[in-house]
């Protein structure tokens, strides 16, 4: 009965340790917003620019990401699958990596789990533009450029919600 106890206070611990340590990682939540997306030119992985507004007439799927936070990690088989299955009906799915130092750390996690999407290093300005509090936050503009929606967190019900809102922007 005492070791119980103790295992329960222990799990209570760690709880709370995690609620900090992983303060800016969000399980679910929805918040829609409206209005045109902000533009930007960022570089990838690789080097290459990528501006916003160039993709015009694509459907959009940015996802704020970090190799830090679990439910991200949880989230990228999902949306490597949106990729490969949306890319012809013009869904561009692009990673915008907020680690902040070593790049190679983040190129060593992408080449292992083998992201076919660009992965754009992303600024606090853009961040701040597009009012991530939270990650992953996975924001859809559709092909006009307006922000259709945006996503907190990631859960099996988040991914379905993803994978539905997938196929109707790019059917629109």
């Amino acid at each position: 009965m005492r070791q119980s106890f103790l295992v329960r206070i222990f799990i209570l611990g760690l709880c709370i340790v995690g609620t900090f340590t992983f303060s800016h990682c969000a399980k679910e939540g929805n918040r829609p917003s409206a209005g045109s997306a902000p533009d930007f030119t960022l570089k990838t992985l690789d080097n290459r620019e990528i501006t916003l507004s160039e993709l015009k007439g694509k459907t959009i799927l940015l996802d704020f990401w970090a190799t830090w936070c679990g439910p991200c990690r949880e989230s990228i088989p999902h949306l490597i699958q949106l990729h490969k299955t949306y890319q012809e009906k013009g869904l561009e799915v692009i990673g915008m990596n907020m680690d902040r130092g070593d790049i190679d750390t983040v190129r060593h996690f992408v080449k292992s789990m083998d992201i076919p999407y660009p992965i754009l290093v992303t600024t606090e300005d853009v961040v701040r533009n597009y009012g991530v509090t939270g990650l992953p936050t996975t924001i859809f503009i559709d092909k006009t450029g307006k922000i259709r929606e945006k996503i907190l967190g990631f859960s099996s019900t988040i991914a379905k919600q993803m994978a539905a809102r997938a196929e109707e922007l790019t059917s629109e």
